[in-house]
């Protein structure tokens, strides 16, 4: 996706510039009315550009016009006891340290810019798919407000975009996408979202227009989007928009700037009062809201992410009927995805249970044993790993003789199977001290990820290059392994675009004499 707005261009890596927001003598809204269509026009122009790049970078992609041009209570100066929700416009007004935060001039001039803009692209660039606005979430009318708080932004950020679908409608605008955006840790609050949002664009006659999500992110206060219990959440809410979201095509997670991410910090907007003290949340965390920290150690939800990319191109099959509790609970999150390589067949499950939106009081259980049954899977294959601790890779669970499962509560939670065993064993010495393997090769380009078994917690791979090693430097008197013998398990997957590949990996440390350290030869004395 491409998305201009007034961060800035971003690339299509969709990380935001956090630069100045507007630099230019005249006001960004004139500018944008007036020469805005020809700006995006030469800017879609350049990133379909074949003999530049050698491909079409934009070829059946997406282009999305602005960012959140109705945001409304942030960057803003409250006043008049106006805060957390202004019960008027004369109980805030946009800071003077960002003038132009996000769009600087009325409704009605953008809903201009937007409709000429989409016009002139969809002409020029029939094969792209054209839409916006990148929706903050009070344009949709929620959440809702309470009395006797005031509800004041979430009235005027509805009819704003109700203004925005009626403009665009009366003037014959052909709408490829509405995107919007939402940061909540509950995933039935998404899926409202997405009901009303479907309701919204049939009043105005784009029901067939696909719903983007073009940021998301569970809430990360107190650094919840950097804990277990996020990688949970996000997992949870991934899990819900694919089983009851069906007219959602895009969802991009907003992996945001990180540490120290902390209002004021590395142009992250604040909220101030009129003498300029920050009223934003006291804690938005050390680690902000990415993947990786800023020391690049992987986060839970870059583990959950992994799983998520071996879930692409699976068909969705039911296991709900194995489970100890109804499915349609709005606790448990689960699914389920059948595939078929060239090794055979095999199966992943998801699984979320999120015990703060339960009041059950018995344990959750499934029968794995009976799921690898029902799908012919061979039971030896089972593999069942949960992230279940902070920066550390996921944990193997232990399945039951029965092979029952209770789920842990709050973690996320990965199955995989097949109905076959891995090849023979691939075999590897390595001397104490020396923390390369070597590099995996496959007869397809791949993504390589470590998918089990016993010993995955002390090997990391190289995601492009299939480079396999230690994270600690493995030591012959010291083994980590499972069973101390110095002898490591581990699999690996080779995941190309059209199946993934399982290889068993065995990894044995080889003790050094006394005459060989680090690689040096030594005599002895007589």
């Amino acid at each position: 996706m491409l998305d201009w707005g007034a961060f800035g261009f971003q690339e299509s890596t969709g990380y935001a510039g956090y630069g100045p927001f507007w630099t230019g003598e005249r006001s960004m809204s004139t500018t944008m009315v007036e020469k805005g269509p020809d700006i995006f026009t030469a800017l879609v122009d350049r990133y379909t550009n074949q003999e530049l790049w050698g491909f079409n970078p934009l070829q059946n992609g997406y282009v999305e016009i602005w960012n959140e041009p109705n945001i409304i209570g942030i960057n803003t100066v409250i006043k008049d006891g106006g805060f957390p929700n202004p019960a008027n416009n004369e109980q805030y007004e946009y800071s003077a340290e960002f003038p132009n935060y996000m769009w600087d001039g009325t409704p009605e001039q953008f809903y201009e810019f937007f409709a000429n803009t989409a016009i002139q692209l969809k002409n020029t660039f029939p094969e792209i798919k054209i839409g916006g606005p990148g929706l903050h979430n009070v344009g949709l009318g929620l959440p809702v407000i309470d009395p006797p708080a005031s509800s004041y932004k979430i009235e005027i950020g509805f009819e704003w975009t109700e203004n925005f679908l009626s403009y665009l409608s009366e003037r014959d605008v052909d709408l490829d996408f509405f995107s919007w955006h939402l940061y909540e840790s509950d995933p039935e609050e998404f899926l409202t979202f997405y009901d009303d949002t479907q309701d919204l664009l049939a009043k105005y006659g784009y029901e067939s227009t696909e719903q983007v999500i073009s940021e998301w992110n569970t809430t990360f206060a107190n650094d919840n989007a950097s804990s277990v219990l996020g990688a949970a959440q996000s997992n949870a809410i991934w899990i819900a928009l694919q089983n009851n979201a069906p007219n959602l095509t895009e969802t991009i997670f907003c992996r945001g700037a990180d540490g120290p991410f902390v209002p004021g910090g590395d142009g992250f907007p604040v909220q101030i009062d009129a003498n300029g003290n920050n009223l934003g949340p006291p804690d938005f965390g050390q680690y902000g809201v990415g993947l990786v920290t800023k020391d690049g150690d992987y986060k839970p939800v870059a583990h959950a992410f992994s799983y998520w990319s071996n879930m692409s191109g699976r068909e969705t099959v039911s296991i709900d009927q194995f489970y100890s509790v109804p499915t349609d609970e709005k606790w448990l999150y689960s699914l389920a995805g059948l595939q078929t390589g060239s090794q055979g067949r095999d199966l992943n499950v998801l699984i979320s249970y999120l015990s703060e939106s339960s009041d059950l009081k018995e344990d959750v259980v499934l029968d794995v044993f009976e799921v690898a049954k029902s799908f012919e899977m061979n039971v030896d294959s089972i593999v069942v790993t949960a992230i279940n601790a902070d920066f550390f890779p996921p944990n193997v669970i232990p399945l039951s003789d029965s092979g029952l499962l209770t789920l842990p509560a709050d973690q996320v939670v990965s199955i995989q199977m097949g109905d076959y065993i891995t090849g023979e064993k691939l075999c590897y010495e390595v001397d104490e001290f020396q923390s390369d393997v070597g590099t995996l090769d496959a007869s397809q380009s791949s993504s390589w990820d470590i998918v089990g078994v016993d010993d995955m917690g002390d090997f990391d791979i190289c995601f492009s290059t299939g480079r396999l090693f230690f994270r600690e430097i493995p030591e012959f008197n010291s083994p980590t392994d499972s069973d101390s013998d110095n002898i490591y398990s581990v699999v690996v997957e080779a995941d190309s675009s059209f199946e993934a590949v399982r290889q068993e990996i065995s990894v044995e440390i080889v003790e050094l004499t006394d005459s060989l350290i680090g690689g040096i030869a030594i005599e002895g004395n007589a």
